[in-house]
């Protein structure tokens, strides 16, 4: 129960910081000609990351 529980809330906090940095991603392309690449695929790894914990979460 303790490692259930413990995945599907990691999950869900990886997903929820890539989707926020994917925003600030998307920001930075389009308003401020920032520097984008490196944040967008590191919230694609975080998102990704994210769903697999969710998945991977067997519930006892």
């Amino acid at each position: 129960m303790v490692r259930w529980l413990f995945l599907v809330i990691l999950g869900l906090l990886l997903n929820g910081t890539g989707l926020s940095l994917l925003g600030w991603a998307a920001h930075q392309k389009f308003v401020a000609h920032g520097q984008w690449f490196w944040a967008g695929t590191l919230a694609l790894a975080l998102c990704n990351a994210g769903i697999c914990c969710v998945i991977g979460a067997k519930k006892p």
